[in-house]
């Protein structure tokens, strides 16, 4: 087999981002064709297609999975904010302010229908926030908000970043998550940004929690 440099191969690489498994075999069989690459070789990639595949029909089977979010997501982020933020439970969120951070969020998706969301919000310092988490209450209580919490949270450490936080009216959640209580005043990013402002400043009913990287390593 002909050796393969590491440019080619940061290339080959990049380009299988957001290939389908079908593209990915094809591409796999392409370089059989070409004996870049060995029978027992084309074997085993066929054994780990079949695994992937696999476990994505574990996951539609649940009804419902957690992904990044896109612009196709907007209207119904909107309206799981709105819904929530009538409830008193998020902050209102300006719909040119999803589309310009629509990077931040992620979807939970139930039969093509968003069902939850939540941003990772990453401050100068380094230090990041999941805001404008919210299920919609005909599937609350079934994990979502755990797997989305979870999924930011792998989003936040793959970013080198070291705490997160969160102020929430719901501290038993995010302590069975891993958040441990802190006070708002540890946060002076958050206080700068938000609490200033913050009509219910001084009659605040959040408390603040914060999950360490290093400590669930």
């Amino acid at each position: 087999m002909p050796p393969i440099n590491s440019e080619s191969s940061f290339v080959f690489l990049d380009e299988l981002k957001q290939s389908t498994l079908e593209e990915l075999y094809d591409k796999v069989m392409d370089l059989y064709d070409k004996d870049s690459i060995s029978k027992e070789e084309l074997k085993k990639f066929s054994d780990a297609i079949t695994m992937v595949n696999q476990v994505f029909l574990k996951q539609e089977k649940a009804n419902f999975i957690v992904r990044q979010a896109t612009l196709a997501d907007v209207d119904s982020l909107m309206e799981m904010i709105e819904y929530w933020a009538k409830k008193g439970q998020n902050l209102p969120r300006k719909r040119n302010d999803i589309i310009r951070g629509i990077q931040t969020f992620a979807v939970c998706v139930k039969d093509s229908q968003v069902v939850g969301c939540a941003c990772l919000y990453v401050y100068d310092s380094g230090l990041a926030e999941i805001r404008s988490l919210g299920v919609s209450p005909v599937v609350q209580r079934q994990g979502q908000g755990r797997a989305i919490v979870n999924y930011l949270l792998k989003r936040a450490s793959k970013m080198f970043i070291e705490r997160v936080f969160v102020l929430t009216r719901s501290p038993e959640f995010f302590s069975k998550v891993g958040f441990q209580k802190t006070v708002i005043e540890a946060l002076p990013e958050k206080i700068l940004k938000d609490c200033e402002n913050c009509p219910k400043r001084e009659q605040c009913d959040e408390v603040a929690y914060i999950f360490n990287m290093k400590d669930h390593k």
